[in-house]
C-alpha cells in the first residue's frame, strides 16, 4: 500500500524550492559544520594531548568515546524531546551548550575533567543532529529531500576538514588548547545568526495548532508560497506522539533493522575518524601526513555524501547504501594491509571515506522518510542513538586492539566486517504497512 503524503508535505512538494527553504538548509549545514569541527577537534589534538599527559592507547580510546557517550545520551533523550518542544528551540539550546563546552575543553589539565567536558560536548551534538536532520527533511520537497539531507550532513566532514587545517596551523604554535578556543568561539558566534534566521518546522507548527503557532506558520508559508489556511491538519492523539509508537508493532521491525545499520556503520567509521591520525603517527608517518589522512577521510566522505544524495534522486537509495558500505569495507581492509607511500595513503583514505561516510549519511535520508511528522524527531533520534553505541564501541575496541599490539591489517580487517553487515541489513528497512 502506498504511503499517504500529508497535505502540507504535498503542498511543499508541488512548489519550486524557495529562498527560505534554502536558508534553512544552509543554516543547518553551518551548525553541522561546527558539530564536526568541535567533535573532531579531539582527534587532531589527541597526539599532542597524549604526548603531554603520557596517555596509553586505552585511555585515549576512552577520551574519544566520552564524547560519543554524550552523543548517545543526547540522541536518545534530546532527540525525542524535539517532538514536544520543537526543532528550533532544541537547535538553539544545543548550539549554546556546544559552544560553551568546546571553549571549556581548552581549560582542562587532567583526564577526568576532559572526559566530563567531552561528554557534555557530545550531549549537545547528540541533541542537535536529530533536529537538524528533521528540520531539513521537513522543509525540503520530496524530489530534493535526499540531496538536501546529504548537503546538511556534508557540514560534518567539512567541519572536520576545517578543523584539521586549522589544527595543523595552530597546534604547533599555540598548543592543543588553541583548536578548542577557535571552535567554541565560532560556535557561539553562530547563535545570533540562528536566532534571527532559523524558522520552526511547519509540520511541528501544524501539530501544535496554537494561535502563536498559526501566526508563525502563516508568515513562513507566505515566504514559501503556500496558503496556510487551506492546509488540512490532523493533530495526532497525545499517545501517538514521541517515541511510544516507535516501540510498538508495526514500527518495531523496521526500527530495529535501521538501528542495526546505524550501529554497524558508526562502529567502523568512528573508529577510523578518531584513530586515523594517531595510528599513522605511531606507524612513522609525519604529523602532516597523519593529519592529512584525517582530512582526506572527511573530504572523501563529503564528496560521497553529495554523490549518493544526487544519484538517489533517480535511483533507489537502499541498494546504493549497500554498495557503498561493501566497497568501503574492502577499501578499509586494503588500507590496513598495504604498505603505501604518503600520496597513496591519502588517495586510498579519501576513497574509503567517499564510500563509507557517503553510505552512512544515506541512512539519515532513509530514517527521515520512515517516520511520521509527529514521531520523526523521536525516530531519527533513536536511530542515531543506536548508532552512537557503535560509535562508542569502535574507538574503545580500536584502543584495546592497538594496546594488545595487533597488527594494523588485522584490526582494520576485523573492524571492516560491520560495514558488510550494514550493507546486508539495510534491505530489511521498509515502512510499516499502514492500516
Amino acid at each position: 500500500m502506498a504511503t499517504r503524503v500529508p497535505p502540507l508535505q504535498a503542498a511543499i512538494d508541488r512548489l519550486p524550492i524557495s529562498g527560505l527553504q534554502i536558508r534553512v538548509i544552509l543554516l543547518c549545514w553551518l551548525v553541522n559544520l561546527l558539530d564536526g569541527f568541535d567533535l573532531l577537534a579531539i582527534a587532531f589534538a589527541a597526539p599532542a594531548i597524549s604526548a603531554s599527559w603520557q596517555l596509553t592507547p586505552e585511555a585515549l580510546g576512552i577520551v574519544f568515546s566520552s564524547g560519543l557517550v554524550g552523543m548517545t545520551a543526547g540522541s536518545l533523550i534530546l532527540g525525542p524531546l524535539s517532538d514536544r518542544i520543537g526543532r528550533r528551540p532544541m537547535i538553539l539550546l544545543a548550539t549554546a551548550v556546544l559552544g560553551v563546552a568546546t571553549l571549556a575543553t581548552s581549560q582542562v589539565s587532567a583526564i577526568w575533567p576532559l572526559l566530563i567536558i567531552r561528554f557534555i560536548t557530545g550531549l549537545a551534538i547528540g541533541g542537535l543532529l536529530p533536529s537538524l536532520n528533521t528540520l531539513v527533511a521537513e522543509y525540503a520537497p520530496d524530489r530534493r529531500r535526499n540531496f538536501a539531507v546529504s548537503i546538511m550532513h556534508l557540514g560534518f566532514p567539512v567541519g572536520g576538514i576545517l578543523g584539521g587545517a586549522i589544527a595543523a596551523q595552530l597546534i604547533p604554535v599555540y598548543g592543543w588548547e588553541s583548536i578548542f578556543i577557535a571552535g567554541g568561539t565560532l560556535t557561539l558566534i553562530m547563535m545570533p545568526i540562528l536566532l534571527v534566521g532559523l524558522p520552526e518546522s511547519l509540520q511541528y507548527l501544524g501539530i501544535a495548532r496554537t494561535d502563536k503557532a498559526n501566526q508563525q506558520a502563516e508568515k513562513i508559508c507566505t515566504q514559501i508560497g503556500i496558503d496556510w489556511s487551506s492546509i488540512e491538519h490532523h493533530q495526532p492523539p497525545a499517545n501517538e506522539r514521541g517515541a511510544a509508537p516507535l516501540l510498538r508493532a508495526p514500527w518495531l521491525k523496521p526500527g530495529i533493522a535501521l538501528w542495526s545499520c546505524f550501529f554497524c556503520g558508526y562502529l567502523t567509521l568512528y573508529f577510523l575518524i578518531n584513530w586515523i591520525p594517531t595510528i599513522l603517527s605511531a606507524a612513522g608517518q609525519s604529523s602532516d601526513s597523519a593529519i592529512g589522512a584525517g582530512i582526506a577521510l572527511n573530504l572523501g566522505g563529503g564528496i560521497g555524501m553529495l554523490v549518493l544524495g544526487f544519484i538517489s534522486a533517480r535511483r533507489p537509495i537502499k541498494p546504493l547504501i549497500s554498495l557503498f558500505f561493501v566497497v568501503a569495507a574492502v577499501l578499509m581492509s586494503a588500507l590496513g594491509l598495504m604498505e603505501l607511500l604518503p600520496s597513496q595513503l591519502i588517495a586510498l583514505t579519501t576513497i574509503t571515506g567517499f564510500f563509507g561516510l557517503g553510505g552512512l549519511i544515506g541512512l539519515y535520508s532513509v530514517a527521515a522518510r520512515l517516520y511520521t511528522d509527529s514521531t520523526r524527531g523521536s525516530g531519527v533520534g533513536l536511530a542515531i542513538g543506536a548508532g552512537r553505541f557503535g560509535a562508542i564501541l569502535g574507538p574503545v575496541v580500536g584502543g584495546i586492539l592497538i594496546g594488545l599490539e595487533w597488527q594494523m591489517g588485522e584490526y582494520f580487517l576485523l573492524l571492516s566486517i560491520p560495514l558488510v553487515l550494514a550493507g546486508i541489513v539495510i534491505h530489511q528497512v521498509r515502512p510499516p504497512v499502514s492500516g
